[in-house]
């Protein structure tokens, strides 16, 4: 008989899970704790569409009703608490239906790839011996702010202590805010991902052109231990990414840089934002603010030559 056709009933040790934990990180330490082989409660939530084993305790998995129910009944906590924690059972299936007639989980690979929690966070779960704990980078923030550590981007190992520079953790807090404010916020997050990328590309100019971010950077690589070289590691450029998307996604600033001529004004709205007293248009040869204006501006190009012609498009399209 399969572990999922037995009666679900509450194990004796109680988890909790963590904010943006995936399913079968959880199901794994339900198991760990109540000293069960680590795949037992996921193999015990239902039919797993692609066999099971290790391999699969670094994805995560959707379930249907019935496996839900057996997770609220393993776990003892009711499912809309589970639901505010694992981002799974709350965010819109995709992908085939799953059978209705049996308890049943479909596991996958979420991209991005999931990330390893704050490990402070992990021992106070988990304990010193206990499992990692996966986390959907989209669900959970940049940085624990409660311990004050650098979770970064899934492909990311060091977790950096942040408590001697404060300004990533702020701006942690205000990415966070961006992100909800935006009425779509994959495409904010697309848009963050550029300005990071920009503001990495601002490490290679010359510290005299840039003086205020090229002094920053290199202050919080000290503050953070970090030996830097030619590429130094994104955390260091993060507050500026930040700053930089919320000028990015403001619809007034890509509308500007869509239909006006001279963009001289949005290269000193950017150096403002970042405490430079102008912008170094041609510290490169490929300036990345550059870029961005040409990509942007030839995707309106025909509205831009016929902008004496009213009506114009509303602002919400020059997204």
């Amino acid at each position: 008989m399969k572990l999922w056709n037995a009666p679900a009933r509450a194990l004796p040790v109680t988890v909790r899970p963590l904010g943006g934990e995936t399913v079968l990180s959880y199901a794994r330490r339900l198991s760990q704790a109540n000293g069960l082989p680590p795949t037992t409660v996921m193999r015990a939530l239902g039919q797993l569409s692609c066999g099971s084993g290790h391999h699969l305790l670094d994805r995560d998995a959707r379930l249907n009703e019935q496996a839900l129910d057996r997770l609220e009944a393993y776990s003892g906590i009711s499912r809309e608490r589970l639901a505010r924690a694992l981002p799974a059972l709350r965010w819109k299936p995709a992908g085939r239906p799953l059978p209705a007639d049996r308890p049943a989980l479909h596991v996958h690979q979420p991209s991005p790839r999931t990330r390893h929690a704050c490990r402070q966070c992990r021992l106070l779960a988990s304990g010193s011996s206990g499992p990692p704990v996966m986390v959907h980078p989209g669900a959970s923030p940049m940085a624990c702010q409660r311990h004050k550590r650098w979770l970064g981007t899934p492909s990311e190992t060091a977790q950096y202590d942040l408590s001697a520079a404060r300004d990533i953790l702020t701006a942690t807090r205000r990415r966070t805010r961006l992100l909800a404010r935006s009425p779509d916020r994959k495409w904010a997050d697309s848009i963050f991902q550029t300005a990071w990328s920009i503001t990495q590309n601002w490490t290679e100019c010359d510290p005299r052109r840039m003086p205020v971010f090229s002094q920053r950077w290199r202050d919080r690589a000290a503050a953070l231990g970090i030996t830097t070289g030619k590429w130094p590691p994104r955390v260091v450029t993060f507050p500026e990414a930040v700053t930089l998307t919320a000028i990015l996604t403001d619809l007034n600033w890509r509308r500007y840089v869509a239909l006006e001529w001279d963009t001289r004004p949005f290269y000193q709205h950017v150096a403002d934002s970042i405490g430079e007293q102008s912008y170094p248009r041609f510290f490169l040869r490929n300036d990345p603010i550059l870029r961005w204006i040409e990509g942007h501006r030839a995707r309106f190009r025909d509205i831009r030559l016929r902008s004496w012609a009213p009506p114009l498009p509303e602002i919400r399209h020059f997204k």
